[in-house]
């Protein structure tokens, strides 16, 4: 990375000749967004640095980290760099099979799975393996342990506790009990006529007690929640379950939901799952912004709100959707438009095809679509590589910046609904205005540029696929940069704005806009000349050019010292 190397070689693009790109003259004027020099009332709360985080699948926890002996490098690597960036990571190990899970204390090796004969996950059985797999992850990291609830098994569950306390040690940031349990009563799990809110209450404030006080657990330790149910249709909700006395017990630390917008979990609901339904910033925005309720409710009794689980489509994903291109600009938008909104982190999920999750799914067993790596390479998903969703989560840890200071707005623009746009304000790197910001074109204009001016953009990091639905990792680039193989491939690639103070982004693009410098910091100086952008295919056809405009274009490699 940047900061971590003497001497960064940059691609830098100059334009021989291409009046088209300086004057703009056949193109349509910069949209004007009137992003303020002093952040304005709805700015969120300081940017959470773990609010990049993951959700992993205890069933396969061993595919995605490794272990001792033979620790997935792809995953390690990957899961650092982000951390690198940021401060850290959060993990759950957690998911729909927790709640089938049990820790053996003399279990030598990975987990074992007993599973039915459609290969539905029955029950995985772990022992300390399981935690040192998790100790492989960055020291920064804070794991929340995901325990058993639906086998009602409070000893079960507090050998798993008392284990994950042994070897993880300060690792350990917070415990969650149960899975999803809003579905317990129609998977039959519970007795659907008594299984309730106030029944999930009670049993929640025993547990969270007992388990404090039996294992001197610190105050405030457990996550509640975990609803999969929209709040819309159910009573199982955080706002409910608070005014419930979930936190009678003095337990809580932080309130969750789980969010999958659609779901492939049966033929009828696929035809919703499509990619312009995905890839879609109001479609996001709606979304996002029915949990409003959710999150003010936590925020009233003094508590944060997360998203414990989350990915584009639930039941495993669809494949050419979610592991497509698309993934990339929505998990994007889905990050930077919830901490607009005061969200502290969403938990990304990492799994793999559960049959039992529905009886008529169209996934069959292999590796969730939506996974943003695939850690080994299979007849059914291709080969292991970081997926082209991984460079959305790149830009929006540079966003963010690793300083603990940054806040964010949300810009619409009610003429242009396919672009997002966010400004964040960040102290550490400039005052008196904001420090970056994020544009994203979710949409197939390819002629539209933003005018920040005012704000003195100096360098422009681009998001960039041949294609909308591009699924071959190594064609996508961020900063010019792929990153299948777990690092940056390709020579990093910063952009001047245009001479105008406009930045351009094309159709299906995102890019990051350097307002303090490059890096980030005052001292920054930009690379390059003015660039524009080659527009992202909605069709199947290649990238032709390297940027989109008349004349010929000229790169060569400089040494950008003043980056360091």
């Amino acid at each position: 990375m940047l900061h971590q190397i003497g001497i960064t070689t940059i691609l830098f693009t100059v334009a021989s000749a291409s009046p088209s790109l300086l004057s703009r003259a056949s193109s349509p004027a910069p949209i004007s967004v009137g992003i303020p020099a002093s952040p304005p009332a709805n700015v969120s709360q300081l940017l959470d640095p773990y609010l990049i985080s993951f959700s992993i699948e205890p069933a396969f926890l061993n595919e995605f980290l490794g272990n001792k002996t033979t620790p997935n490098k792809l995953g390690l690597s990957l899961f650092n760099t982000l951390a690198s960036k940021t401060g850290g990571i959060g993990v759950r190990p957690g998911g729909n099979t927790v709640d089938s899970s049990i820790y053996d204390p003399t279990l030598v090796g990975d987990q074992q799975l007993v599973l039915s004969p459609s290969a539905a996950v029955w029950q995985t059985r772990y022992g300390p393996s399981y935690f040192d797999s998790l100790n492989l992850l960055p020291d920064s990291t804070k794991i929340t342990m995901d325990i058993n609830l639906r086998n009602a098994s409070y000893e079960l569950s507090k050998a798993q506790v008392a284990a994950a306390q042994q070897i993880l040690g300060s690792k350990l940031d917070a415990v969650e009990i149960g899975n999803e349990p809003d579905f317990y009563g129609r998977q039959t799990y519970r007795n659907a006529s008594t299984w309730s809110p106030e029944a999930y209450a009670a049993q929640f404030v025993e547990w969270s007690h007992n388990l404090t006080s039996d294992l001197n657990l610190p105050k405030n330790f457990f996550w509640p929640g975990g609803y999969a149910t929209h709040p819309d249709t159910t009573n199982f909700t955080t706002a409910n379950t608070i005014a419930l006395g979930i936190n009678n017990a003095s337990t809580v630390k932080i309130y969750s939901d789980h969010w999958y917008p659609y779901d492939s979990c049966s033929p009828e609901h696929v035809a919703q799952a499509s990619y312009d339904h995905l890839v879609n910033h109001t479609q996001i925005t709606d979304f996002i912004n029915s949990y409003k309720g959710e999150i003010a409710a936590s925020k009233a009794v003094g508590m944060d709100f997360l998203v414990g689980e989350s990915s584009s489509i639930a039941c495993s994903g669809l494949q050419n959707v979610s592991n497509t291109y698309g993934q990339a600009l929505w998990m994007a938008d889905t990050y930077l438009y919830a901490a607009s909104i005061n969200v502290t982190r969403i938990y990304t999920h990492q799994g793999a095809t559960l049959i039992s999750q529905s009886s008529n799914q169209i996934n069959t067993p292999g590796y969730s679509w939506y996974d943003f790596f695939y850690p080994s390479t299979t007849a059914r998903n291709g080969p292991s590589q970081a997926n082209p969703s991984f460079h959305g989560l790149l830009l929006v840890a540079d966003a963010m910046g690793n300083a603990k200071t940054s806040r964010l707005v949300s810009f619409p623009v009610a003429s242009q609904p396919t672009l997002a746009i966010y400004a964040i304000w960040d102290s550490s790197a400039r005052t008196g205005a904001p420090a970056r910001a994020v544009i994203l074109n979710l949409g197939a204009k390819n002629d539209l540029s933003v005018d920040l001016s005012s704000l003195s953009p100096t360098g422009v990091k681009r998001l960039h696929a041949p294609t909308r639905n591009a699924t071959d990792s190594k064609t996508v680039t961020y900063a010019g940069q792929s990153w299948a193989d777990g690092t940056g491939s390709g020579t990093l690639t910063i952009e001047k704005p245009l001479a105008d103070g406009s930045v351009a982004v094309g159709a299906y693009e995102a890019v990051l806009v350097y307002l303090a410098g490059v890096n980030g910091t005052v001292a920054g100086t930009p690379v390059g000349t003015a660039s524009g952008s080659s527009p992202t295919k909605a069709s199947s056809a290649g990238r032709t050019a390297t940027f989109a405009a008349g004349g010929a274009w000229v790169a060569f490699v400089g040494a950008a010292l003043s980056l360091l």
